[in-house]
């Protein structure tokens, strides 16, 4: 049986999209949040686990738009923080969920701690990203950087599917497909629609769908590995 789920992808690449349709598919999420400025149905984080996850990149010196090179480890505290995350989880009806794009980068160290869980990853097109974080008033990120964000997140996404396989899901297909995909992945694992329309609709994406001639050619192999990995 599979206790949990962990949804893995760089940011603004559809994570809170996929969360919120796992969910209406039954997936416990606990306390997270359902709306804010840059999400019209919320980023569908908890505060718990971004905050953790922030620290224990803040200690190998870095954060979400500037990830350690250095291999990252737990320190007590930070491990201790984590079983107490992972506890109060354990009080919500299984299964459960947990989504925060720092796991793509974070998840090795919770691994080990986890139940059963089965991963569930979701990519975009590298300018779509990149456009997305540029226009973010509060805490815009350089169109460049955000393409060298988008290539390291999603390098990890893929050395995470090699060593274990797991549905990716991309985020630029249209409604119907996209809706038919959540449906197919969730009748895989034994969750079934508990609400009356599907979470997902077009004006949740935000920024112009790309194609692969926009795709900028350094980053056109890993793109073609993601497409190639998609369901």
């Amino acid at each position: 049986m599979t206790d949990a789920f962990i949804i893995l992808g760089m940011h603004r690449s559809g994570t809170s999209c996929l969360t919120g349709c796992l969910a209406a598919y039954g997936l416990n999420l606990g306390n997270v949040s359902t709306f804010n400025q840059y999400n019209q149905k919320g980023n569908q984080e908890n505060h718990w686990v971004f905050r953790l996850n922030e620290a224990i990149l803040k200690a190998h010196g870095g954060s979400w738009n500037q990830p350690p090179s250095s291999p990252l480890a737990l320190s007590a505290e930070h491990q201790n923080r984590l079983l107490e995350v992972l506890a109060k989880y354990d009080q919500l009806p299984k299964p459960w969920g947990i989504k925060d794009p720092r796991m793509v980068l974070t998840y090795p160290l919770w691994q080990p701690h986890l139940p059963a869980h089965q991963l569930m990853g979701t990519f975009r097109h590298p300018l779509a990203v990149a456009e997305s974080l540029l226009s973010r008033d509060a805490f815009p990120v350089p169109l460049e950087q955000g393409l060298a964000l988008w290539s390291i997140y999603n390098q990890r996404l893929l050395e995470t599917h090699a060593k274990q396989a797991f549905p990716i899901i991309n985020f630029d297909e249209d409604e119907t497909a996209y809706n038919q995909k959540i449906a197919s992945m969730a009748e895989q694992f034994g969750l079934a629609l508990n609400e009356s329309a599907p979470f997902f609709e077009a004006a949740l994406r935000n920024q112009s769908q790309y194609g692969w001639a926009e795709c900028p050619d350094a980053l056109k192999p890993l793109y073609r590995q993601l497409l190639d990995q998609a369901i």
